[in-house]
C-alpha cells in the first residue's frame, strides 16, 4: 500500500480535496495513509517566515533553504517529488509507477519558486499538471494522491475500472451513454442497444481510436496499431496515408533566376521518393514532368527493377531486390500537376486536397497554413477524401502557376536558420511528421 507524505504551508487545500467521495471514504477506512508536514513548524522567528528575496533581484520572494529542507526530512525515508512548472509532465505511466512504490513525499511550492539547492539536494523528482502555472504545488499533489489512489486495493469499487479508461492503453477512452435512450433528439448509438457484446467491444475500440487520432494526435502517434486496430483504424477512416499520394514537381518549378523552369528527372528522387511512400503506406508517387523522354526514363526504371525482382526473387524480409520492387511499383508518371489530380479523383471518385510544401513561408500567399496535425484532423473528419502533397525540385514549386493548391505545410526550421535540404530529405521528413509512428513515452 502505497502512503504520502505532504510538506505544505498550505495543507488543508490538500486535506479538503481529499476528504470526499472514493479517495475520502478511503481515507476514513484506512486504505489511503496521508500525513502532512509543514515547513513553519521548522523556523525559528516569531513570524514563522518560510520566505525570503532572491538573490540577484527580481519579483516574488523564493521559499528558503532551511525549514523547507528541515520539512522534508521530517516526512522520513520515502520517493521525494516536487511538484512544479519545470518537471516533467504526470502521465499515466508515471502514476502507475508512484503507485508501486511504498511512501512517496510530495513537497508543494509557493510564492515565485524554492530555492533551487532544496531541490538539487533534496528532492528525486520533479512532476508538473502541464504547460501552465498555479499558485501553488497543492493542487498538484492532490491531483497527483487522487489519480495514484485509484491502482491502490479497494480504492475503487471495480478495479478493472482503472484499466478500461482514458490513457490506461495509451489512448483515449471511447464515449459513454447511460438512460435515456434518447436526449435532447440525441439517441445513443444503435450498436450499444443490440447486446453482442463482441460488436461493442470493436466500436468502443474503433471509437477510441477514433477520438485520439482526432483529439490527441501526438497520442496516435505513439501507439503502435495491431492487426485488428489498422481494420478499425481504416473503417473509421483515420488511414488518411492510404489515401494520400505525393508527387515529385518537375514542371513548374523555379530556378535560381526565379525563372520558371522544367528541371532533369534524377535516378535517386525516383527512387528514394518511391521508398519513402512506401515505408509509410501511402496510396502513390507520380513523377509530374511534361517532357516525355523524362517519363520513359522514370518508368523505365521502375519497370527495370521489378523485372529485377522478378528474375532473382526476394533476398531478405522487406529488403533487397523484392523490397525495392515493391516501392517501385506504386510510381506513377504525369505531364502536369492537373493529370495527377485527375487520376486521383477517377480511382478514389473525389478530388484530393492538394497541399503543397515550401521552404519558402512567403509562397503560395492564397493558401491556408495549416500544421501537420490539424490538416490530418480536417481529413479525419472528411473520411474518404484523398489527399496529394507537393514537393517541388530546382528552387521550389512556381506558385503562380499552380491554382489547384488550397492548404501550405509550414518549412522544415532548424535551429541553425540554414534550410537548403534535398527534396529527398525534405519529402521523408515532411512525411514522416505526419504518418510516422513515434517513440512510445517513457514508463519510468
Amino acid at each position: 500500500m502505497t502512503r504520502f507524505t505532504v510538506v505544505s504551508i498550505l495543507p488543508e487545500i490538500v486535506d479538503g480535496a481529499l476528504a470526499v467521495g472514493v479517495v475520502g471514504r478511503a481515507r476514513a477506512a484506512g486504505g489511503l495513509p496521508l500525513a502532512f508536514v509543514n515547513p513553519r513548524d521548522f523556523t525559528h522567528d516569531r513570524h514563522r517566515s518560510v520566505d525570503d528575496t532572491p538573490y540577484g533581484g527580481g519579483p516574488g520572494m523564493v521559499m528558503r533553504c532551511e525549514p523547507l529542507a528541515a520539512a522534508i526530512d521530517a516526512a522520513g525515508p520515502g520517493h521525494r517529488v516536487f511538484l512544479g512548472p519545470g518537471g516533467a509532465p504526470l502521465t499515466q505511466a508515471t502514476v502507475r509507477r508512484l503507485a508501486t512504490l511504498d511512501h512517496v513525499v510530495l513537497v508543494c511550492g509557493r510564492y515565485e519558486g524554492v530555492d533551487q539547492r532544496v531541490l538539487d539536494a533534496c528532492i528525486d523528482e520533479e512532476i508538473s499538471l502541464g504547460d501552465f502555472v498555479l499558485t501553488g504545488g497543492e493542487l498538484g499533489a492532490a491531483c497527483v494522491i487522487d489519480a495514484v489512489a485509484r491502482f491502490l486495493p479497494g480504492v475503487l469499487g471495480d478495479a478493472a475500472s482503472a484499466d478500461d479508461e482514458s490513457f490506461a492503453a495509451g489512448l483515449l477512452e471511447y464515449p459513454q451513454y447511460t438512460r435515456p435512450a434518447v436526449f435532447r433528439d440525441r439517441p445513443i448509438p444503435e450498436i450499444l442497444a443490440g447486446g453482442n457484446h463482441e460488436a461493442i467491444r470493436r466500436w468502443r475500440r474503433g471509437e477510441s481510436l477514433r477520438r485520439t487520432a482526432r483529439r490527441r494526435p501526438e497520442l496516435y502517434a505513439r501507439h503502435r496499431l495491431d492487426k485488428l486496430d489498422r481494420k478499425l483504424a481504416e473503417a473509421a477512416g483515420l488511414d488518411v496515408a492510404g489515401r494520400t499520394s505525393i508527387a515529385l514537381v518537375h514542371h513548374p518549378v523555379h530556378d535560381r533566376t526565379g525563372a520558371v523552369v522544367t528541371s532533369a528527372v534524377t535516378n535517386l528522387d525516383i527512387h528514394d521518393l518511391a521508398r519513402t511512400a512506401r515505408t509509410f503506406g501511402l496510396a502513390g508517387y507520380h513523377v509530374v514532368t511534361p517532357v516525355e523522354s523524362q517519363r520513359s526514363k522514370a518508368e523505365h526504371i521502375a519497370a527495370a527493377w521489378q523485372e529485377l525482382a522478378a528474375d532473382t526473387g526476394p533476398r531478405g524480409p522487406g529488403g533487397g531486390h523484392d523490397g525495392r520492387a515493391s516501392a517501385l511499383r506504386i510510381v506513377h508518371t504525369a505531364p502536369s500537376v492537373a493529370d495527377v489530380i485527375a487520376a486521383i479523383t477517377a480511382q478514389h471518385g473525389q478530388a484530393p486536397r492538394v497541399v503543397a510544401t515550401s521552404a519558402d513561408p512567403a509562397r503560395f500567399p492564397g493558401a491556408r497554413r495549416l500544421t501537420g496535425p490539424a490538416l490530418l484532423g480536417e481529413l479525419i473528419d472528411a473520411p474518404g477524401q484523398p489527399m496529394l502533397l507537393l514537393f517541388g525540385t530546382g528552387w521550389g514549386l512556381a506558385d503562380a502557376e499552380l491554382p489547384q493548391v488550397t492548404d501550405l505545410l509550414p518549412p522544415i526550421e532548424s535551429r541553425t536558420g540554414w534550410n537548403h535540404l534535398s527534396v529527398r530529405s525534405a519529402a521523408a521528413i515532411v512525411v514522416a511528421d505526419l504518418f510516422g509512428v513515434r517513440s512510445p513515452a517513457p514508463t519510468a
